[in-house]
């Protein structure tokens, strides 16, 4: 960035020019600098009282965003290893472009190293679940709650993992990617209007899904373990399927399709069309 420093200065004085098209070669101009750039026009925005330049700079802010997790998404998808760890950056990137990513792995891997030492060959499924309940919850003191789409942070893993607080899906990533480190098999589950993890084991007779068993489930939220009956009886309580249910494990892709299908939501609570409708599209590309 220091070697453009001059160009994006120059860059910079032409926001206040009216003329639309100096506006879209600028605009396309910073998109081409990525995210690194956003805290320098964040902090040109707190020199200017003009309503016009503010909002200038909100937009060519929303469109680098937008841009860079639309190429990040597409980069993952096309990768082998689509893992929750890499989404969770992407994600963490999107909704605070300030966030510290050394600072991201430096938590994960306390949590990581903290619950290594308590695992060994002999527990049951249930009983590493616990651990990992005890440490997340009991050790380092992370807490859920509830959707708020007015509360966009709640949905930053880089803000659960410096403020302990986060909704279900930046607590459901830590589950997955610290069982992905510890080879604890946690998938994400296929519930529907549920966020939940599975334990899966191979072998079990409970219910076979292609050559893997669902053992039983986890809400992020706070732990809680369920039996695939307390789902059984959930799902039909709330007329959300009809008998027989079954229920299968699911995938990061999908897993990371409902995260960003909530964040828009969450866009659209805000006022904010463009990042809305840009999201929506990015999580209809997806299912390709």
């Amino acid at each position: 960035m220091t070697n453009t420093t001059g160009e994006i200065n120059a860059l910079l004085n032409l926001i206040e020019d009216p003329d639309n098209e100096v506006y879209q070669t600028i605009t396309k101009r910073f998109i081409g600098f990525g995210q690194d750039v956003i805290p320098v026009l964040n902090e040109f925005q707190e020199l200017t009282d003009d309503p016009v330049q503010v909002a200038k700079i909100n937009a060519i802010i929303s469109q680098i965003s937008i841009s860079c997790i639309e190429t990040a998404v597409t980069d993952w998808l096309n990768s082998e290893d689509q893992s929750v760890l890499e989404a969770s950056l992407f994600i963490a990137a999107y909704l605070n472009p300030e966030y510290d990513r050394d600072r991201l792995f430096f938590e994960i891997e306390k949590i990581r190293k903290t619950i290594w030492l308590e695992l060994n060959d002999y527990l049951t499924p249930l009983e590493e679940i616990n651990i990992l309940n005890k440490i997340i919850f009991g050790h380092y003191n992370y807490k859920g709650v509830e959707l708020d789409y007015s509360t966009i942070n709640h949905f930053d893993p880089s803000h659960l993992l410096t403020n302990k607080l986060s909704n279900t899906f930046p607590l459901a990533s830590v589950y997955l990617i610290i069982a992905e480190m510890l080879g604890v098999t946690l998938l994400p589950a296929d519930v529907p209007k549920q966020n939940l993890l599975c334990y899966v084991e191979e072998g079990s007779s409970i219910i076979s899904v292609e050559g893997s068993d669902i053992l039983f489930y986890i809400d992020p939220l706070n732990g809680q373990v369920y039996t695939h009956r307390d789902v059984e009886n959930y799902v039909k309580k709330m007329n959300l399927a009809h008998p027989p249910v079954t229920y299968t494990p699911s995938n990061a892709r999908n897993f990371v399709q409902r995260w960003i299908k909530e964040i828009a939501k969450a866009e659209q609570s805000k006022g904010e069309v463009e990042r809305h409708k840009a999201l929506l599209v990015l999580i209809s590309s997806m299912n390709a």
